[in-house]
């Protein structure tokens, strides 16, 4: 008989990174484990091209006052089901979790971005998601973190207490599939950057870099939307610049091939999946000098200062003046890829850890 697992997310409205991560194994581990999600919040939109378990649950959720109240609804669903571990994505999600599960429901959660560095900073009321953290989490959870720098993160602002794991995130297969020959001999450069319009994405250093690029035959397309599209094309405009918002794709895949090079300037990133989906297609990456984006490229790439336009623009000058082999970047980056983010290896690795923690009724 199947063991039974739920899964525990804010809301599947909209697919990010957090959602998908939860989403497309589903269907691999279906053939293991009977399944459950349940969601903080109700949503109304249908992704017909993910499994999404044997029941679904909704907690209806207000705000952040019914965190206890949720909590016990949780805990039902857990006894009514026979559940014999919880999976939970994204902090309030993750609380309700470990309130639900006590000592005696096993319960593995997965950071998805920088604690100490970003979410424990970015708001005044900061300071409080820390301390919930560091009461609620015990040594009979199990922690999942994208890279070693979120766990390393988590254990300065947290501290590990017990079990651990970094499990990789993984790209789809079409991006493996899509791989062709690649070969940088053109004059001219054309960039591509994907990623929703916000703040921590820093596409202002880019639009500030391009200002010294006046002339200079290279191009940037940004895949994504978000609150920061009215003023980054305002600006675009106002400067004449090289710089294209191509709005939302859900098949970035096919779009990748058509590029020399991959762009990413955040400030904060926990994995930054696109890295990884750009080197599986055997695009070479330009990277902020972040310490995760170094771990998930194995330094593999061309960095540069996130706060500073003229160290992008310096980079783009050596590459249209010849001194830096795309192509070598090329080769290593599919090979890194293919190592590290493949779906089948992350689903190995997560049903392992699911071995481990199950644990009798």
């Amino acid at each position: 008989m199947k063991k039974t697992v739920l899964y525990i997310i804010d809301s599947l409205e909209v697919i990010g990174g957090a959602e998908f991560m939860l989403l497309a194994p589903l269907a691999e581990i279906h053939n293991s484990y009977k399944i459950i999600i349940v969601t903080l919040y109700p949503a109304t939109t249908i992704h017909e091209n993910f499994f999404f378990g044997d029941k679904q649950y909704c907690l209806n959720m207000q705000s952040r006052k019914d965190v206890l109240k949720s909590a016990r609804k949780l805990k039902k669903i857990i006894k009514d089901n026979e559940v014999n571990f919880v999976h939970s994505f994204l902090y309030w999600s993750i609380v309700v979790a470990r309130l639900a599960c006590g000592k005696k429901t096993p319960h593995i959660f997965s950071l998805s971005t920088m604690m100490k560095d970003h979410i424990y900073t970015h708001k005044w009321y900061s300071r409080y998601t820390q301390l919930i953290d560091m009461v609620t989490y015990k040594s009979n959870q199990v922690v999942i973190a994208p890279t070693s720098e979120v766990l390393t993160d988590f254990n300065k602002a947290v501290g590990i207490k017990g079990k651990s794991r970094v499990l990789y995130n993984f790209v789809l297969d079409d991006f493996f599939e899509i791989q062709q020959k690649y070969n940088y001999t053109s004059s001219k450069l054309k960039l591509v950057a994907v990623g929703n319009l916000k703040e921590v994405k820093n596409y202002q250093v880019l639009i500030n870099a391009f200002k010294f690029l006046d002339k200079l035959p290279v191009t940037l397309d940004i895949y994504g939307e978000g609150a920061l599209r009215n003023s980054l094309q305002k600006q675009i405009t106002e400067n004449n610049l090289p710089i294209i918002l191509k709005g939302s794709c859900n098949k970035i895949y096919e779009i990748l091939p058509r590029y020399d090079a991959f762009v990413m300037s955040s400030f904060v990133e926990g994995f930054g999946i696109s890295v990884a989906e750009a080197m599986s297609v055997g695009l070479p990456v330009l990277l902020s000098d972040i310490k995760v984006l170094r771990e998930v490229s194995q330094n593999n790439a061309l960095f540069f200062d996130p706060s500073s336009p003229k160290s992008f623009a310096e980079i783009i000058k050596s590459i249209l003046s010849g001194e830096q082999n795309l192509n070598a970047f090329s080769e290593k980056g599919k090979i890194i890829a293919s190592k590290n983010y493949t779906k089948e290896k992350y689903i190995k690795g997560l049903v392992n850890l699911y071995e481990e923690t199950i644990q009798p009724i």
